[in-house]
């Protein structure tokens, strides 16, 4: 090899090295074989200069100066049609097009790529791009597109064991997405096997921490809790803040749907502070970036070939970081908080199922505001006795869920732990204890909610309802009656007085059909002349639907609804349940 040629190859062997560990040394070396190679004038030698100076950017998350380095190398890799040259640049190109989350353009880069490395014969890259390929299907949603390109990974002679663990894990990952959850187990646990085999550790956890979220959707809470134990335990030894945060996630989810919302919390409150930390982390980075291009300056200074075209992606770019930095990075961790507590808040409602199971012939419409909702449902059985209910906590979204995550334990410990079935008695005692447990605080809170609850006897036919500025509509025969409860709220009041619930049971009658609502549906605007709908509309909905079947009246109400609302803005929750006897 040519002297010169052979002091280019080694300042990028070094430059390639020192990526890891010192990125402004990295990027001397290689600014130094670029300058001897446009010196001699050997334009695949400053090509290969370019591509590496390019790596070193994507390295260090400079995407404006990858861009340039890269687009550079690809113009000159063109003009002495170096093929392998021009697929590691769009491969680069790429990576550079998915952090601006521009999957179509990052698929058209790694198909261009896959036909330039089958030109050339280079088995490793075609590898690496059909992994690549079915990585960008995933997150584009084409899930068998996806599926297809990570089978042709493991249809490859000779393919190493770690390699095997990134696509068994992205085949487990696809199938997860289409909630084929025994596929996806099968995959993630074998992706799991091989990267312990080999000490692929980030599979390690990756895998692990899908596999225990599997576990919690199944309701499978052991095994979650050991496999997400397992997973942080790995995360904590290799200090991998970035890894621990959705492990956190799903520990809380589990412990939630176990009642045990004091271990829950002290997940969820982990993971919000390491996400904090990660946010606060990245900020951080923004002004390393700025540190680190004082420091490249000091070492060198750009050539005149780097100082490319493609202006108008530069400034796009140059937008997009901004944004990033004064709106993703102060948003991300209140959006990402509030659709987790939204997981922990279904962790906690009970499923349509479960509703059918103890009350055959019912529907729930259940239509939150926001993201997580101060609205919810409740049933539970003992014995001959199936309680049913609907509670509307003070607000909605975020304040309105803590208050209903307060109201959803209250209720299980009056009812479940203290064998409490007379729904009087049961607002009379969640009055009581809640009044108890904000008093512990030294600010005057005046949260607390209103509900309407029903105790049906299975023995006797007989139903008790008891609510808490909440009304029961019954209806017989075509004729509707309201059942009004006690004007008061639990919790909150503006006087030291205790609320006395009034009880009322009747005998049920076959065919009678009953309903609990909240006020989001009443309190609608909407119609015409864009008023509330009031419960006399919501009556007269209640005697429209009667003709038809339980599951049909759940369709009626939502579609009433929906025409009712049309453009204007849903104002409140809205939680209905119907039962017919």
């Amino acid at each position: 090899m040519n002297p010169t040629l052979e002091n280019i190859s080694s300042l990028l062997q070094s430059s390639s090295e020192l990526m890891e560990d010192n990125l402004p040394e990295a990027i001397h070396k290689a600014r130094e074989a670029e300058k001897i190679a446009t010196e001699i004038f050997d334009t695949k030698a400053l090509a290969d200069c370019s591509k590496q100076i390019a790596l070193c950017y994507s390295q260090a998350s400079n995407y404006i100066e990858t861009l340039k380095a890269v687009l550079h190398a690809q113009e000159l890799y063109q003009s002495v049609n170096d093929y392998k040259g021009e697929a590691d640049c769009l491969n680069i190109l790429g990576g550079v097009y998915n952090f601006l989350k521009d999957y179509q353009k990052r698929l058209e880069c790694n198909l261009r790529c896959l036909e330039l490395r089958k030109k050339v014969n280079d088995k490793n890259g075609q590898l690496s791009t059909y992994n690549n390929i079915g990585d960008t299907y995933t997150v584009m949603g084409d899930y068998e597109n996806a599926l297809h390109y990570f089978n042709i990974c493991l249809s490859f002679p000779d393919i190493s064991t770690r390699i095997k663990a990134i696509v068994h894990h992205n085949i487990g990952e696809v199938n997860f997405f289409k909630k084929d959850y025994p596929n996806a187990l099968i995959y993630l646990n074998q992706g799991l096997e091989l990267g312990k085999e080999s000490n692929y550790w980030q599979i390690i956890i990756a895998s692990s921490t899908m596999i225990g979220a599997i576990h919690n959707i199944q309701n499978n809470t052991t095994e979650a809790i050991k496999i997400l134990n397992t997973a942080l335990k790995v995360a904590q030894e290799k200090k991998s803040i970035e890894e621990e945060i959705p492990i956190y996630k799903e520990l809380s989810i589990t412990y939630a749907k176990l009642n045990n919302f004091n271990k829950a919390y002290e997940f969820l409150n982990l993971h919000n502070q390491y996400k904090e930390q990660l946010l606060a982390d990245n900020n951080a980075q923004q002004l390393k970036k700025i540190e680190f291009n004082f420091q490249l300056k000091a070492i060198t200074s750009e050539t005149e070939e780097t100082k490319r075209k493609n202006t108008q992606l530069t400034k796009a770019f140059n937008k997009i970081e901004q944004q990033r930095n004064e709106i993703e990075f102060k948003n991300i961790a209140i959006t990402d908080s509030i659709h987790y507590a939204k997981r922990i808040q279904l962790a906690i409602i009970p499923s349509e199922n479960k509703v059918k199971s103890l009350l055959k012939n019912s529907f729930v419409f259940y239509q939150p505001k926001d993201i997580v909702s101060g609205d919810f449902y409740w049933t539970e059985k003992i014995g001959a006795k199936t309680f049913f209910a609907v509670i509307d906590c003070t607000g909605h979204g975020v304040p309105g869920a803590f208050v209903s995550l307060i109201a959803f334990n209250l209720l299980n410990k009056v009812v479940l732990e203290k064998q409490i079935s007379q729904p009087s008695e049961i607002l009379t005692q969640l009055d009581e204890l809640l009044i108890r447990l904000f008093k512990k605080s030294d600010k005057n809170i005046r949260d607390g909610f209103d509900m309407g609850l029903c105790c049906w006897d299975n023995e006797d036919n007989t139903l008790n309802f008891s609510g808490a500025n909440h009304s029961l509509f019954r209806i017989i025969n075509n004729e509707l009656q309201e059942i009004k409860g006690t004007k008061a709220s639990i919790g909150y009041s503006l006087y030291e007085t205790k609320h006395i619930f009034k009880n009322h049971t009747f005998k049920l009658e076959k065919g009678e059909t009953v309903y609990l609502c909240s006020d989001g549906l009443p309190d609608q605007f909407g119609g015409e002349k864009g008023k509330k709908l009031k419960w006399k509309g919501f009556k007269n909905w209640l005697i429209e639907i009667q003709s038809t079947s339980m599951d049909k009246q759940k369709n009626k109400i939502h579609q009433l609804f929906k025409n009712w609302k049309k453009d204007q803005e849903q104002i409140d929750d809205v939680c209905m349940l119907g039962v017919r006897f």
